[in-house]
């Protein structure tokens, strides 16, 4: 891979602080806002408005006669300035220059560390690489301050040679973590993780979970923050979407109805004849929100996600993974698929499953010892038709108001079938989302082949959610009488859902994607929105190396 000449101080600040940090952020070009990083901008408001800089004094003055002369104090803020000799670059919040001499000021969002010391090393390692910039530039810098906002008071910081020795070593040891095939291993137990902005990225105690420290009880409780985002669905025919400033609004016969705040959406999807603008689409690219179009009858047509994703090794090693084949991954989805399949049937039928539960446990394992990819297609269709068998007895409806007797589809001949392909296609676009998230191309599967528009590597990662959350919320939706016969229309033979019935059934399944469960690794409660992610991300880990071996997530 080949990266920047120049490395950002911002970068060598996090490359002291966390080597893992650093790499995701500069060579995987991962960030998320969270309370510091926004309080930081918000410090940072006014420094970050561009101020010119007076060039570096000339070897010999213009005027012989004014040598000596006091020059008025000039003030610049958000200066970019670098050195191809020390291949850093850095961004300096505010430049003081006074008499042919430069002091680089850092603004700080916290408190000081303590009157004498009141930087942290990976603080003076950035403020030191940005002297050494102004240096090699032809700048005369004694020295660098901080200003701490919350307290209003400067700092001087004094550039010894011990800190030269360790800014340059850290700028060695940033460029050989990035010429690395993976990431550096995470932090263990570490006080820093909690407040990183990356750590649902990172995943740290997780990866430790998997690998280097299997076997070992964590010393402190796991916890997965579940996303403050949410999708929004756009279904009526003929509106549009368009962008009022930072939010995002619904039109309907050219006046607005609804809106949202932009980064309260996790991204966007529409259904049929609904317009979306292009100043929209535009916004969206910018902040990272995936657009997807169904078709109105929940068929998943495509997405537009802007610019890929800038961490190609991920990319790379699952494109190889595809054309040479991973059977390891393969057995992984289907086995748990079969495994939840398993499940959700023992949880509602028990002993009157009980022949069909046995021959599911049977195929599961024969799935997860498999490396034919000929073989598990035949194992895991042999599952699905015994589970499917036993699918109609989960619907408690009265006599005749929901039938169930087989898996049909394009298109479903009954409202059964219909419900469950409409809940397939919302899981996939939502698994869609999740591994566009993860840098992995949605379209490029190991399990399910590549085809024209299909998203193969979602189709792979939703096999083990299609019964947690697709078929359990055609069972729950039918059983509490939230859908009704009324909520379906058939036509030549197909079955499709209504308008009405299609807003009923995303509220339906929103609200399971929502809810909780015990994570089966890691013991924490979690969302089923955040799992999806935390498995996309695990497979992306299983791909690069970071972890052994991609774990299904399976219910008990």
């Amino acid at each position: 891979m080949t990266l920047p000449e120049l490395i950002p101080a911002r970068i060598l600040n996090e490359h002291v602080y966390c080597r893992r940090l650093a790499y995701l952020e500069w060579v995987d070009s991962e960030f998320v806002d969270n309370r510091f990083t926004a309080e930081g901008s918000f410090v940072h408001r006014n420094v970050d408005r561009e101020r010119a800089m007076p060039p570096p004094p000339p070897d010999e003055p213009a005027d012989p006669g004014a040598e000596g002369a006091p020059r008025e104090a000039l003030q610049a803020t958000a200066i970019t300035v670098s050195s191809a000799r020390l291949g850093l670059i850095a961004k300096i919040d505010v430049l003081r220059s006074k008499d042919g001499v430069v002091v680089p000021v850092e603004y700080k969002r916290g408190l000081p560390r303590s009157p004498e010391a009141p930087l942290w090393q990976p603080e003076l390692v950035q403020l030191c690489a940005q002297v050494l910039i102004l240096r090699d530039c032809g700048y005369e810098v004694p020295h660098a301050e901080a200003y701490f906002a919350q307290t209003r008071s400067r700092y001087r910081v004094e550039i010894t040679e011990e800190l030269v020795a360790a800014t340059l070593d850290a700028v060695k040891s940033l460029r050989a973590d990035a010429e690395g095939d993976q990431p550096p291993p995470p932090l263990i137990d570490s006080p820093k993780c909690p407040s990183c902005s990356l750590v649902g990225i990172c995943l740290p105690d997780e990866v430790n979970a998997l690998t280097r420290c299997a076997g070992k009880t964590a010393s402190r409780r796991l916890v997965a923050g579940d996303p403050a985002s949410s999708p929004l669905y756009a279904t009526t025919p003929g509106s549009r979407l368009s962008k009022r400033g930072g939010r995002l609004a619904l039109m309907e016969a050219g006046k607005e109805v609804a809106s949202r705040r932009l980064i309260d959406v996790s991204h966007i999807a529409v259904f049929g004849n609904v317009d979306v603008s292009s100043a929209l689409l535009r916004a969206c690219f910018e902040v990272g929100i995936p657009v997807l179009w169904l078709t109105a009858g929940g068929w998943f047509k495509g997405a537009a996600i802007g610019m890929p994703s800038r961490n190609v090794s991920v990319r790379m090693r699952q494109h190889r993974a595809a054309a040479l084949g991973s059977p390891h991954l393969a057995s992984a989805f289907v086995s748990g698929k079969i495994r939840n399949c398993r499940t959700l049937l023992r949880r509602h039928r028990g002993k009157q499953a009980q022949k069909v539960l046995s021959q599911l446990t049977k195929l599961a394992k024969a799935a997860e010892a498999e490396r034919s990819l000929a073989s598990l297609l035949g194992i895991e269709g042999t599952a699905a038709r015994l589970y499917f068998s036993e699918f109609g007895s989960l619907l408690k409806r009265p006599v005749g108001e929901f039938v169930f007797e087989e898996r049909n589809r394009r298109p479903p001949r009954d409202p059964v079938n219909a419900l469950l392909s409409f809940f397939y296609a919302l899981l996939v676009k939502d698994v869609t989302a999740a591994a566009t998230a993860a840098g992995l191309d949605p379209y490029i599967g190991v399990f399910h082949r590549p085809g024209f528009g299909r998203p193969a590597l979602a189709l792979d990662l939703a096999e083990e959610f299609r019964p947690l959350l697709a078929d359990s919320t055609v069972m729950m939706a039918i059983n509490n009488g939230e859908i009704t016969r009324a909520d379906f229309i058939g036509r030549a033979g197909a079955v499709s859902l209504t308008e009405k019935g299609r807003r009923k059934a995303i509220a339906s399944y929103e609200r399971r994607i929502a809810s909780e469960l015990v994570h089966p690794i890691f013991r924490y409660k979690t969302s089923y929105r955040r799992a999806l992610e935390i498995q996309a991300r695990l497979l992306a880990a299983a791909l690069t190396g970071d972890v052994p071996a991609y774990r299904p997530l399976t219910t008990r």
